[in-house]
């Protein structure tokens, strides 16, 4: 029996008493039943609940707090459509039987035959209400309230043919709807920072395929080790979670596996962390190989150490947000196995590395200037390589829209050609195994020449978001990179223009709108500054018997105009530093 600490022991044993006790079947409760029910609760103040199955007896008694009972998921359902088999019946302190928006939601998610609740005043019923699954002219399954009921009229009730009607109709409205129910997950959040602190967490649900229903924060500097939470706070969500029907609990701060586990066994639906959120989006995103195999190695990374706490949440079946990606095979598996997996995957994304290496190399050889675009997530960086490049990679409003880095050819107004790569978005508490599982990926953030960081501008959190960026490139080592800040969505605000925190070798802040294509202009030719800067232009003299030079020349620069004179052949091209230090003693005139 639950909740029984500060009651009398003589209280007690009335109660347990009760589970030796069975009826007539076809009554609600017997008058034995209600009269204990009703003096205890009039004692301790307190709800006290009864659970009684279709045989007339009682299966488990329990008490309640000052406000609600704690109600447990009996089932005794013989088939998916049918009701539980347990009519549930608990008393109200103060008088008033009316069912509560908890009573009534535990009674549709538990599929209770009844739900029954006796006002309780001065030792002795005062009304009852009665509520059962109807249906409605939708051929929808809804609480249906019947009541108020004094006592002698609830004693003439048949229970059990109304318990055959209603499940008549329950059933009727299964078999009708059981091919069209959604899998849609519906979610309460959970944080320990403030309300405003969970809209990005919102924005990751909806991304995952997620609806946020309600969300619960609480303020407290140390985090409870069994629970993340307080129980005080822990009792709440669990209310809340039963009165509004939710499948899912999405907590903003990485949990331990213990902590799922005692969350999932007091909530009673599943539980996830930010995290597994953001886990769960890559691996619905990722399309490459590459990008498939860095999600597996990641997820893997993150099960790890919880494989002990999360026992019952490897075991599901059925998937669902916080489950996609390896999938349940993959993870239950024991840790020698596991290890073995992420050994794999390690020396596969290895490979991906080296072939990077010789693509970059490629690159480097034909003396193509490289920007690499860098951002937090859905700031507008595919859509703005599409703009530049006129491209049609995969651009929508939400949360890491692509993962695998693209890259493509712009046209400078000089008509010399540079290469821009768009790479995955950061984001706030972005998981360490996920930087650690792409690095192979953002390594282009490395080799780039020059880092265009783009800011979505209509955002009023942009300037935490750019810190976030800052944070991330210096966890990569990119933090000495020169950057241009590029402020995105000016068409979203009225006086198109905003102040933009600026990194300290940030040395050109541009405002655009990439959807619009405003200001493209400008950011171009600040670029064409830089890749300026790399290279020169000189006019050279080759003579014949070096026509090894003149091939190092086609090979890695860019010829802008050629001769043959009786001295040589004369060169004019465009070279970068290290081929001009090479060639320096041919040179006859920089341009």
């Amino acid at each position: 029996m639950e909740n029984n600490v500060g009651i009398k022991k003589t209280i007690l044993k009335q109660l347990e008493d009760l589970k030796d006790h069975s009826f007539e079947k076809d009554l609600i409760l017997s008058k034995h039943i209600l009269d204990v029910i009703c003096d205890i609760t009039e004692k301790i103040g307190r709800e006290i609940v009864v659970y009684i199955d279709r045989k007339g007896e009682v299966i488990d008694v329990n008490i309640g707090d000052e406000n609600t009972v704690g109600l447990k998921n009996y089932d005794k359902r013989r088939s998916d459509e049918s009701l539980s088999g347990i009519r549930c019946i608990h008393t109200h302190p103060g008088g008033n039987g009316m069912l509560s928006d908890v009573d009534l939601s535990a009674l549709k998610k538990l599929r209770f035959d009844l739900m029954v609740a006796i006002g309780v005043k001065e030792s002795s019923m005062t009304n009852a209400y009665i509520s059962f699954l109807g249906v409605n002219e939708a051929k929808e399954t809804l609480p249906a309230i019947m009541g108020p009921y004094l006592e002698e009229r609830l004693f003439r009730i048949n229970a059990l043919e109304l318990i055959s009607e209603v499940e008549a109709g329950f059933k009727q409205v299964r078999n009708l709807s059981k091919a069209n129910e959604s899998d849609e997950e519906r979610a309460v959040l959970v944080g320990i920072e403030s309300e405003e602190a969970l809209e990005e967490l919102r924005e990751l649900l909806k991304t995952a395929g997620g609806t946020e229903l309600a969300r619960i924060v609480q303020n407290r500097d140390k985090k409870d080790s069994a629970f993340f939470i307080g129980k005080g706070k822990l009792k709440e969500l669990s209310l809340l979670v039963q009165s509004l029907d939710a499948n899912l609990v999405v907590f903003d701060e990485e949990l331990s596996g213990a902590q799922v586990r005692n969350l999932e066994e007091s909530i009673g639906v599943k539980v996830i962390d930010r995290t597994q959120l953001i886990l769960d989006i890559f691996a619905q995103r990722a399309k490459s190989k590459d990008g498939k195999l860095q999600v597996e190695l990641a997820q893997l990374k993150y099960m790890m150490p919880r494989l002990i706490g999360l026992g019952v949440q490897m075991s599901r079946t059925g998937g669902g947000i916080g489950t996609r990606g390896p999938g349940e095979k993959k993870l239950e598996v024991d840790r020698r196995r596991l290890r073995d997996r992420i050994n794999d995957l390690e020396n596969e994304i290895k490979e991906m590395k080296k072939h990077r290496k010789l693509q970059r190399e490629s690159r480097e050889n034909n003396n193509v200037f490289q920007v690499c675009l860098v951002g937090y997530t859905n700031a507008g960086k595919s859509t703005l390589l599409n703009s530049l490049a006129d491209a049609d990679i995969y651009a929508k409003d939400q949360l890491f829209a692509t993962l695998d880095p693209t890259t493509r050819r712009v046209a400078l107004e000089n008509g010399k050609e540079i290469l821009v790569t768009d790479t995955v978005g950061f984001i706030r508490k972005l998981p360490h195994d996920l930087v650690e599982a792409f690095k192979s990926t953002l390594e282009e953030v490395l080799y780039a020449d020059l880092l265009v960081h783009v800011v979505d501008g209509s955002n009023p959190e942009h300037e935490a978001q750019i810190n976030v960026v800052l944070d991330v490139l210096k966890e990569l080592g990119a933090e000495d990179k020169t950057i241009v800040t590029v402020v995105n969505k000016i068409d979203k605000l009225a006086d198109k223009q905003i102040q933009a925190d600026q990194p300290s070798n940030a040395s050109h802040t541009v405002y655009i709108s990439a959807k619009d294509k405003l200001g493209l202009d400008i950011l171009l030719n600040i670029i064409g500054e830089y890749a300026a800067l790399r290279s020169k232009v000189v006019e050279l003299v080759i003579p014949y018997k070096d026509g090894n030079v003149t091939s190092m020349i086609h090979s890695k620069a860019i010829v802008l105009n050629e001769s043959y004179e009786e001295a040589g052949i004369r060169i004019t091209a465009e070279v970068d530093n290290i081929l001009l230090g090479k060639i320096s003693s041919y040179v006859v005139a920089d341009r």
